[in-house]
């Protein structure tokens, strides 16, 4: 397929606060595989305390506008998202309106000057339809995992968030398990796309020359929330600490959970083997991705798992729940799945991988080459544009 001038608005509810940060960074690697294609690409996105309102990130246009005071802007306080802000935060609720006003009022601005809009979560997804009538652009969503799993449990939203993913051209859904959710919604099947998230091999590849690899490590990286599994991870590694001499856990990330984990770590005696590092920039992570023997992702619910993407183009082999899009990356050749919740079998899956060293290192190669045969961006990215093309009718 040819080079396409096309303009593209991204609308997203989450993106990189600045260069370097890992919040939302998917969406940004997504825009700038779709600038790579050829592609004009401005993006609108959720202003948090401390960013830009306008700035230039690396050739895409990034507008930012503010919904609050900036002091008030609470709605993306931590990365887990906008279900979780409306779950634990009150005062949540409030700030939502006037965000959405601001969010409108944007897309209203910036629409007639694009080809095609593409809203990241049906909350984007419901401004680009609340607007066509009068930009009159086609558009695509992309559900990512919480807005279909949490926010759709909010019943204004909901009904609101269903009229936005039926009057879309396409919704992109990142793995089987999220599509057929979104199809159980009354979404018709021709207007759902499997189109996961992928990864910058090119940028991972350069921080990867930096570091030593494959050190006694468990990771995990995410939100410490409940649904995240991380309690599960923690129980799971003390039951087998004894077995694996030397090993660590460390935890990357921040959320409602980390207080109880730190106390049960201080209940367990192990201190000196379990670390949390608080949230770090996106190169640090990857740093430590590759530095880990195994990843780990224990969640409960999950549309993609894009940091398993991340970690497989590290060498670093994978233990995921056998829920949502995991079993979509984490295969047989690759990793190994458990059932959620269930704290003995990830115990013992732990333990296999780190002891069946062989194993380990067929599941590292196939890891690799996984991701650079279907995961890299710009494969993706060609995808997209010509769903973009069939939404425009140019195909």
């Amino acid at each position: 397929m040819e080079r396409l001038n096309m303009k593209v608005l991204i609308i997203t509810t989450a993106f990189p606060r600045w260069m370097g940060d890992g919040r939302g960074n998917f969406v940004y690697e997504a825009a700038q595989a779709i600038k790579r294609q050829g592609c004009q690409v401005r993006v609108i996105a959720m202003h948090n305390p401390g960013a830009k309102t306008h700035e230039w990130m690396d050739g895409i246009e990034v507008i930012r506008p503010r919904y609050l005071p900036e002091r008030w802007e609470i709605l993306a306080k931590d990365s887990a998202g906008l279900p979780q802000a409306w779950r634990t935060n009150p005062w949540a609720k409030l700030a939502l309106l006037p965000f959405l006003v601001v969010h409108t009022l944007n897309v209203l601005r910036y629409a007639p000057q694009a080809d095609i809009l593409h809203a990241n979560w049906t909350l984007s997804g419901m401004v680009a339809w609340l607007t066509q009538r009068l930009h009159r652009k086609p558009y695509v969503v992309t559900v990512q995992g919480s807005d279909v799993f949490q926010g759709l449990k909010i019943p204004l939203v909901r009904q609101l968030s269903l009229w936005a993913l039926k009057h879309a051209r396409f919704v992109f859904a990142l793995s089987h398990a999220l599509a057929r959710e979104v199809q159980e919604l009354g979404i018709q099947a021709d207007q759902i796309k499997i189109v996961p998230n992928g990864v910058n091999l090119g940028s991972i590849r350069n921080i990867l020359q930096e570091e030593s690899s494959h050190e006694p490590v468990i990771l995990f990286v995410g939100s410490l929330f409940w649904r995240k599994g991380v309690t599960h991870l923690l129980e799971a590694f003390h039951q087998i600490c004894g077995e694996i001499p030397g090993y660590r856990l460390v935890f990357v990330g921040e959320g409602d959970q980390r207080e109880i984990l730190e106390q049960r770590t201080r209940e367990t005696g192990l201190e000196n083997r379990v670390v949390f590092t608080g949230n770090l920039p996106h190169d640090d992570v990857i740093r430590w991705m590759r530095l880990a023997r195994v990843f780990v992702l224990p969640s409960v619910e999950e549309g993609q798992g894009v940091v398993l993407l991340e970690a497989m183009a590290c060498g670093t082999p994978c233990v995921g729940s056998n829920v949502g899009g995991i079993p979509d990356i984490v295969t047989p050749e690759c990793g190994w799945l458990f059932e959620p919740e269930n704290v003995q079998e990830l115990a013992s899956t732990l333990r296999n991988s780190i002891l069946q060293k062989e194993e380990w290192e067929e599941k590292s190669y196939n890891s690799r080459n996984r991701v650079e045969n279907i995961y890299d961006w710009d494969k993706i990215a060609f995808s997209i544009l010509r769903y973009y093309q069939d939404a425009k009718g140019e195909r």
